[in-house]
């Protein structure tokens, strides 16, 4: 089901509303069915993989809680990791490996070695709920967190449904025991909530499916289009990408929080970073973590040398290239954007280096960070059209076009678009230095569920008499 579409519209308060009506015990079996039914308005059989994710996983890690064997625990730890990256890798990957395997070695349709794609459709959320899987079994692994009470407590945390689709992606140290907390209703969660659900609502809506429309005309034929209109199209993008992303999560942990559970942030206004790896701890912070955790520290993180130091972190950094999608541009976005980390922890090791940017006034800083964002945007966006049936094609193109200053045609802005985008960039300042700024005016009841009950009529008509474009992250 989609956050943008007028049946959660009419799903969510009804969710809400039986939650706190229903005895405390049928809550959480509520919960689960719901999120179920959530998933399953995708498309049926794939409920059958998110069924399969969490009951593999909750099976291996009760058999390796019940030996006291090291070599035991390890055994179903690697049936639980494996399961579930498994289960991503047919689904995800098994079709680019066919297609990398046929290139490589210039198979044609007609060699005995040519192997046929198989055209596997992409299951929704696969690539959040499967790691969220991982995570917890190398949590209990360590001792980090006690396993889960049943099957349906551990069935619950992995179908969550405000965040199972696109994340964040929960801990099991964060959230497994909220679940098994018996909610009372609460105005303050219900105020909180709301806020952050339609400040989703509104990035999505009013800023991001616009920007799309935009700006999809320069990415299907750049050839039409200047240097300038190119570099354009990039930054414009990396507005969509944000405040798409950004808003689900918004809209996940806004309705979260009206049921009475504390999901961590997802994202803290990237774009006012400093420097590129400010600049990725502060977007996807629940992804960020879970590669800082679950590859950097097993790799060995910074404890055995600088050159292996650097090592990990190109592979962790790489590693997201390859989570983001199975084609080529994303392993060289995700190859580029770790080069850059390697290269900004190198050149930062020297003071000198170090200081001299400190030096440059904060305002001025995110230039750096968001040039190299938007220059590996032409690689993360780029989609095979008619005219350039390879993505790559598109993603070069467009790179020497916009450094070249290529000549060209310009498209319109509408004012209100611009409006709008000042506006946000205009509040992320503010609450970039003070959190709560805005607090004394959006917690005045009156103007919260005044601004509240006409966001939701105008997305409501909206997504009733239009199609609102999916969130970009469904894909991945």
């Amino acid at each position: 089901m989609l956050f943008n579409s007028a049946h959660y519209f009419i799903f969510a308060p009804i969710v809400i509303l039986l939650y706190f009506i229903f005895p405390k015990k049928f809550q959480m079996p509520w919960l689960f069915i719901v999120s179920l039914y959530f998933y399953a308005i995708f498309r049926v059989p794939f409920l059958l993989l998110l069924i399969f994710s969490f009951i593999v996983t909750k099976l291996a890690v009760d058999a390796m809680e019940r030996t006291d064997k090291k070599i035991a625990k390890i055994f179903w730890l690697n049936v639980s990791i494996w399961s579930n990256l498994g289960l991503l890798f047919v689904f995800k990957y098994l079709d680019f490996t066919i297609s990398a395997w046929n290139s490589l070695f210039g198979l044609k349709p007609c060699d005995p070695s040519f192997v046929s794609s198989l055209g596997i459709i992409l299951p929704m959320g696969i690539s959040f709920f499967t790691l969220q899987a991982v995570s917890y079994a190398v949590d209990v692994f360590r001792g980090v967190v006690q396993p889960a009470k049943s099957i349906f407590h551990f069935g619950l945390f992995i179908s969550f449904f405000p965040q199972l689709v696109a994340g964040p992606i929960l801990r099991a140290s964060d959230v497994l025991t909220q679940f098994l907390e018996p909610k009372e209703f609460q105005k303050e969660n219900l105020t909180k909530g709301l806020k952050q659900l339609f400040w989703g609502v509104f990035k999505k809506t009013f800023i991001a499916d616009p920007v799309s429309y935009v700006i999809d005309p320069v990415f299907g034929d750049p050839t039409q289009y200047s240097g300038v209109a190119i570099w354009a199209s990039g930054i414009l993008f990396g507005v969509q990408v944000y405040c798409d992303f950004s808003g689900y999560s918004d809209i996940a942990i806004g309705t979260a929080r009206i049921l009475g559970f504390h999901i961590p942030k997802n994202f803290d206004r990237p774009f006012l970073s400093g420097t590129l790896g400010e600049l990725w701890r502060r977007w996807h912070i629940s992804f960020s973590t879970w590669l800082r955790e679950y590859v950097y520290i097993f790799l060995g993180g910074s404890k055995r040398g600088e050159v292996i130091t650097y090592i990990n972190l190109f592979i962790t950094t790489f590693v997201s290239g390859i989570w983001h999608g199975a084609d080529w541009t994303y392993i060289i976005w995700g190859a580029a954007h770790a080069g850059a980390m390697v290269i900004e922890r190198f050149a930062f090791k020297f003071k000198a280096v170090k200081n001299a940017w400190d030096s440059v006034p904060r305002a001025i800083q995110p230039i750096y960070p968001i040039f190299v964002f938007v220059v590996a945007i032409f690689f993360f966006r780029a989609r095979p059209t008619e005219a350039f049936p390879n993505a790559l094609d598109i993603s070069f193109l467009m790179l020497g076009r916009a450094f070249g200053f290529a000549e060209g045609q310009m498209f319109d802005v509408p004012v209100s678009l611009i409006s709008v985008i000042a506006f946000l960039l205009f509040v992320d300042i503010v609450q970039n230095n003070k959190e709560d700024y805005f607090d004394f005016i959006t917690d005045r009841p009156v103007f919260l569920y005044t601004i509240c009950s006409v966001m939701y009529i105008t997305a409501f008509l909206i997504y009733s008499v239009t199609v609102s474009s999916p969130f970009l992250y469904f894909q991945f």
